[in-house]
């Protein structure tokens, strides 16, 4: 990207009557709830593949919301919009990337993007949509194991905007209140800062240990 991506204003809309919908592929990681769930609407055998006004405005909300990439935005005509979640989450994804929910900005020299709700970002190192995830992990079989749970309760409390920096050639920075849960459903962290790997190397993954100063990573 020469510029900042800023969000949902910038993707492919389909028009409805009731509800536009947007759709981003380079953020798409084909987790293709769309497709099983509401294949009146999202038909990748059809083109345009989304239909807007196959079915009722609460379905494709509902439907949508399940999109863990954010590839996905709906616009209602009513002006309803998405509501983050209550608590700030980080899920790991198996030898995959970092799916997270809540009252998101994301931050860095190829992103600047506001009132985010989802969005999936990489770990590998691998990504040519970074900070975003784009399947690279499965191409270049990223393995990952974790590291022992780091609770800190401290000040931490639930909601609020959280805040992620995807700083040059280096980690994401993580501010806010959030917890961060493995891919076995246990919680391995739970505070208001800490920074995160995302070149893929770190021995103490998925914290950042400083790694990418050693093996070369560049993002932008």
């Amino acid at each position: 990207m020469s510029e900042k991506y800023t969000g949902a204003s910038e993707d492919k809309r389909y028009e409805g009557e009731n509800v536009d919908i947007m759709y981003n592929i380079k953020r798409c990681i084909h987790a293709a709830y769309c497709a099983t769930r509401l294949s009146d609407v999202f038909d990748n055998k059809k083109r345009p593949w989304v239909n807007p006004d196959g079915a009722t405005v609460d379905k494709i909300v509902t439907t949508i919301e399940l999109c863990p990439s954010g590839a996905l935005h709906y616009d209602r005509k009513d002006g309803v919009k998405e509501i983050p979640t209550g608590e700030n989450t980080i899920r790991i994804q198996h030898n995959g990337p970092l799916e997270i929910r809540g009252d998101l900005s994301i931050q860095g020299a190829t992103v600047d993007l506001q009132h985010e709700t989802r969005a999936t970002l990489c770990r590998c190192g691998q990504s040519k949509n970074k900070p975003f995830c784009d399947n690279t992990h499965k191409d270049v079989n990223f393995e990952a194991t974790e590291t022992d749970p780091i609770i800190r309760e401290g000040d931490y409390e639930t909601g609020g905007k959280l805040t992620i920096i995807a700083h040059a050639n280096g980690p994401l920075e993580v501010q806010g209140n959030f917890q961060i849960i493995g891919a076995d459903g246990v919680t391995l962290f739970r505070g208001t800062k800490t920074w995160l790997c995302r070149c893929g190397g770190s021995g103490k993954k998925p914290f950042c240990d400083s790694t990418h100063k050693k093996n070369g990573f560049t993002a932008e």
